[in-house]
């Protein structure tokens, strides 16, 4: 299954220079630049009618994630998949009833998605090192949180006890058989499609676990105890931007024992 960006027929390409890098960062971008080459990701290309600059993003534990700056170019002049992601909500129709629960981390999530041969052009980046043309779906793109939800929904499609929220995959049963079942089935999806996971982030038949931001175990969800005093503790918003910034956490009220 391949990737397409559906880009406005009347949209004219546009081209934007490599913005300077720090000095500290240039060698971590083209290591960055070199893995995704080797790997197949990118492909050096001379000329494109689309380019953009790129935004190297230092990770935790020192390696560099690259991004494109798609918001000058094909974010602007392209339908946005709006496949609709997993609400909070869903984890009770989803769990309820679950015993044990498996916790997987999807490994470079975008970047397993191959993208179709048009849409490459839309995803050129300009670095210092000259053009790449992104060969899978990339960061930065705004249709790649849908695309990516739609295709792993059609790689487990048919499985119960089982949520999937883009690169967070949570799998239970109302028995260690039926547990077992649904993990083997999903682990041999994955196989076949060729789907990775992060080894050191996936977690397996355990009692409890956190996910989406809340603790889950046989007897419930409940919000994260820090997340909640989080809550408690921040300033009454005064300010739209203030206010857009509290409305990313203010869902786990939905479980505050004192909220009025």
């Amino acid at each position: 299954m391949k990737a397409k960006i559906y880009v406005d027929e009347s949209a004219v390409p546009k081209y934007f220079k490599a913005r300077p890098l720090p000095y500290a960062l240039k060698d971590k971008v083209e290591m960055e630049l070199e893995r995704l080459e080797k790997e197949g990701q990118i492909q050096q290309v001379e000329f494109s009618d689309w380019a953009v600059p790129i935004v190297p993003v230092v990770k935790e534990n020192g390696s560099i994630r690259i991004y494109g700056d798609y918001k000058v170019t094909v974010n602007a002049v392209s339908k946005l998949d709006n496949y609709p992601i997993p609400k909070t909500e869903d984890l009770y129709a989803t769990l309820g009833g679950g015993q044990e629960y498996t916790k997987f981390y999807s490994n470079q999530v975008y970047q397993q998605i191959e993208l179709d041969e048009d849409s490459k052009r839309y995803v050129t980046i300009n670095t210092h090192k000259g053009l790449f043309r992104y060969n899978r779906l990339p960061y930065g793109v705004a249709s790649s949180p849908g695309i990516f939800q739609r295709t792993l929904e059609n790689f487990v499609q048919g499985i119960s006890n089982i949520l999937v929220r883009v690169d967070d995959i949570l799998i239970t049963g109302k028995t260690r058989e039926e547990h077992l079942n649904t993990l083997s089935e999903v682990l041999s999806r994955f196989k076949r499609t060729g789907i990775r996971l992060k080894k050191q982030k996936c977690v397996f038949m355990v009692e409890e676990v956190v996910y989406l931001g809340f603790k889950i175990n046989k007897h419930g969800i409940y919000p994260v105890e820090s997340k909640v005093e989080a809550i408690n503790k921040a300033p009454s918003p005064i300010e739209s931007k203030q206010l857009l910034k509290s409305a990313s956490v203010l869902v786990l009220v939905h479980f505050d024992p004192n909220k009025k």
